[in-house]
């Protein structure tokens, strides 16, 4: 059996162009003279940079606002309403599971506790894996990795995912690691010395890479 490791955001669905409106709207309703103001700026960098997980000092007093006003609550409530499926997203993990592979989700949380799941069952994707995984950063990630290998030790893993510095710390000789291009992330050299590693334009090019790798199920 073949294990597939998919990433969300930026592999199979398109969230980029969500967090720009979901920010912009969210701050219109629950802060609408912040619009019309010069402090819009400020408040949608904070607001941008808190949801990133990428917060610094000087933007603290704007957050602890953000959240009285319930802008934030209001931006998660919006978020799913604009992620948009990348195209054959869906049937290439329908398919990949009628073959028997086992898909699991991988990727990294969202600032708000959970709220990576939230988005899956509001965008109708929770229930096209076989398990849902998330970490918060790299340890944790690389910690849910070893233990998803330890329950696969002998199979064949090919992760997914548009953010290619992940890929640097996994010295896994059994996984296939395949960088699902995108305008907003950039490559990583070294990753194209690697056997074990590959570059897609397009999520169909999958059911490619599952039809060579049919041979060497375990």
């Amino acid at each position: 059996m073949v294990v597939y490791l998919f990433d969300f955001d930026g592999t199979l669905v398109d969230s980029t162009g969500a967090v720009e409106k979901a920010l912009t709207i969210a701050i219109e309703k629950t802060i609408p003279a912040v619009i019309e103001s010069d402090l819009y700026d400020e408040y949608y960098k904070a607001l941008f940079l808190f949801i990133k997980g990428k917060l610094t000092y000087q933007y603290l007093g704007v957050i602890h606002e953000l959240v009285a006003q319930g802008t934030i609550h209001e931006y998660y409530k919006l978020m799913p309403k604009y992620i948009k499926d990348f195209p054959f997203a869906k049937e290439v993990i329908r398919t990949l599971r009628k073959r028997g592979r086992r898909v699991i989700s991988f990727s990294g949380e969202h600032t708000y506790p959970g709220g990576k799941v939230i988005f899956m069952k509001k965008t109708n994707w929770y229930d096209e894996f076989d398990e849902v995984i998330t970490f918060k950063g790299t340890k944790d990630m690389l910690q849910k990795f070893e233990t998803l290998r330890a329950l696969y030790p002998d199979e064949p893993f090919v992760w997914v995912d548009d953010s290619p510095g992940r890929f640097t710390y996994i010295l896994d000789d059994n996984t296939l690691l395949v960088q699902k291009a995108s305008p907003y992330k950039s490559d990583v050299a070294l990753l194209f010395e690697r056997q074990n590693f590959l570059k897609i334009k397009d999520i169909r090019e999958i059911l490619d890479i599952d039809d060579g790798l049919a041979g060497f199920e375990g």
